[in-house]
């Protein structure tokens, strides 16, 4: 299966994904939107979008060039049916293009906090094999409404809307399940929150640290999602073959 990813910031990159789609024979092509003159591919040359978080908001338009197109292709992709996992920035970039509102949290969310699923999110076939709750990677000033149509994937008990699933195979998520340990150190620097005060969701370098292990979880969360994306698109091909006519 090919994907495709959209990165915002030279240091959120993949992280766990990369490796697992690596892993089981997936290629990973990618639109830096941080570089010079980002190029999108042609619809045909993808069957999976992968789209990052970053600093910026989906907002940001006037002082980000690239925003616009980036919402264009983004939009094309869901029309066009593409399967689509969303990460923070990506999911409020998808959320609004499928008609939600993307605002500001009542509160920052920083750290590891539990996540409980919705009931009705895990019986849909991408989220099959999760958990009811788990602990994962917060890092946002933003939320989302979830988009008409979609399915509310859960909640934490600073931000009411965790993500959503919407039609078979788009998904976004609020939360970080793709971060490595050496990115959230990164993205600890980019942030400057070595000297950050702990906040009622916000957890000092030192609590993050000491809950580390919990990117683990989010690992997890992530090869069983994604193991059922590639599912979704294996019994999208088989189904196309199966009515072709000889």
């Amino acid at each position: 299966m090919r994907f495709h990813c959209l990165q915002h910031l030279p240091d959120e990159g993949p992280g766990h994904a990369a490796d697992w789609l690596a892993a089981h024979g997936c290629t990973l092509t990618y639109t830096k939107l941080f570089e010079p003159n980002p190029e999108f591919p042609a619809l045909a040359d993808f069957d999976g979008l992968l789209i990052l978080g970053g600093a910026m908001s989906v907002h940001d338009e006037e002082n980000l060039p690239w925003m616009r197109p980036e919402k264009a292709f983004i939009r094309e992709a869901l029309r066009a049916g593409k399967i689509t996992l969303a990460i923070c920035l990506g999911a409020q970039l998808v959320a609004e293009a499928l008609g939600g509102e993307v605002r500001p949290n009542h509160a920052p969310e920083i750290g590891f906090w539990t996540v409980r699923f919705s009931v009705k999110s895990l019986e849909h076939p991408l989220l099959r094999g999760w958990p009811e709750k788990a602990a994962v990677l917060h890092w946002h000033l933003d939320t989302f409404t979830v988009p008409p149509g979609a399915i509310r994937v859960g909640m934490s008990a600073a931000t009411a809307t965790q993500g959503f699933v919407w039609g078979d195979g788009v998904i976004g998520l609020q939360f970080h399940p793709e971060m490595t340990v050496p990115m959230v150190e990164k993205l600890m620097a980019f942030e400057g929150h070595e000297h950050a005060e702990e906040q009622e969701f916000v957890q000092t370098a030192a609590q993050i640290r000491a809950k580390m292990k919990s990117v683990w979880k989010g690992r997890k969360l992530l090869e069983t999602l994604l193991e059922n994306l590639v599912a979704v698109h294996e019994s999208e091909i088989a189904s196309f073959n199966g009515n072709l006519t000889p």
